[in-house]
């Protein structure tokens, strides 16, 4: 480890020339001394021959086989430098003080393992540019934001995030297995005992949105973010934060026994039992009896009208609908019609 030195670990993933963009961003950073280090994914287009020719030496370009934005990350990181760690999507732009002023917060209190702030989430179409700014907040317990999200969510990024080295290696490497590894690995960093903290007052970074990236990544989403919960409820041990995991995966259980995935009765009966099993506080025993009783008609347009408002009326009144967090898989709640395409969302 070099002290001071920040690494920009660069994912890319047959997205140029946006990573030529993303990688100047990185290249001309206020704060000095730097490094930038590329990954590609086995990049098809002309990614392979124009980032050694535009960049050479300034930057160190690594190819390998896709691994998906998790593992680039983890690979970057696995030769990068760096006291920092910056890491940054190949369609993604860092403001130009971005890493001079999360390092400024970290030499304020020596104690931070990340520092995180607020980005700008943008799309292009027909030549008009639309965008919408992150708010976050400092938080005093970022495991319970992070299990318990407000009602109006600012939106962590990884893109947001600097790390210092010690959090990486402290807590593990991004879990490759995983659609949502970034907030998998948040909330192992918090539970870890890792120190988040907030770099207010300006734009950080640059967040690109593709047009219809949210209707793609939908079901992809869903089953992502019942991996992550699922695995922190194999760990989180401590209260009232396992109750409140365990109240986010019976909400999930309970709402595939509700959708329109090609279950059988039996499946969905089974996925009832074990959602209130997992939160009786969460899932009633009134919500799972309305249930079974639209399952015993038949299936057809009956049972539909008669499970239609008691989905609707379920989910609004007695689980709630946790909010979504801004990820590395350029997954949105932002308002704006999402964009699509980098490695993360691949």
């Amino acid at each position: 480890m070099i002290l001071g030195l920040v690494s920009v670990v660069v994912c890319s993933y047959n997205n140029w020339p946006d990573v030529e963009m993303a990688i100047a961003s990185a290249l001309h950073q206020s704060y000095q001394p730097l490094e930038v280090i590329v990954v590609d994914n086995s990049s098809t287009d002309a990614t392979p021959d124009e980032v050694p020719r535009r960049f050479g030496r300034s930057v160190h370009y690594m190819r390998q086989p896709n691994r998906q934005w998790t593992g680039a990350y983890n690979a970057g990181f696995g030769v990068a430098r760096g006291e920092y760690i910056q890491f940054l999507d190949g369609d993604d732009v860092l403001a130009p003080n971005k890493v001079e002023k999360q390092v400024e917060v970290f030499r304020t209190n020596r104690e931070l393992d990340i520092v995180y702030g607020d980005v700008r989430l943008f799309q292009t179409l027909g030549g008009v540019a639309n965008w919408k700014d992150t708010a976050t907040e400092p938080e005093d317990d970022m495991l319970r934001a992070l299990v318990a999200p407000k009602e109006e969510w600012g939106g962590l990024t990884i893109l947001g995030m600097l790390f210092h080295r010690k959090a990486l290696e402290r807590v593990g490497p991004l879990d490759e297995r995983l659609y949502i590894g970034d907030i998998d690995f948040w909330l192992r960093a918090a539970y870890a005992g890792c120190r988040f903290g907030h770099c207010p007052g300006s734009l950080l970074a640059f967040y690109r949105i593709r047009p219809g990236q949210m209707t793609k990544d939908l079901p992809a989403l869903a089953h992502g973010l019942e991996a992550v919960w699922e695995k922190a409820l194999g760990y989180v041990e401590r209260e009232p934060y396992r109750s409140l995991i365990a109240a986010t995966v019976a909400r999930q259980r309970f709402g595939r026994a509700l959708s329109q995935d090609r279950l059988s009765r039996q499946e969905r009966l089974a996925m009832l039992a074990l959602a209130r099993a997992t939160s009786p506080e969460t899932i009633s025993a009134f919500a799972c009896a309305a249930v079974q009783a639209a399952m015993l008609l038949p299936a057809g347009p009956v049972r539909s009208r008669w499970l239609r408002p008691i989905r609707r009326w379920v989910l609004a009144r007695l689980l709630g609908q946790p909010n979504q967090r801004v990820s590395g898989g350029k997954r949105r709640s932002s308002g704006m019609e999402p964009e699509g395409g980098s490695q993360r969302s691949k």
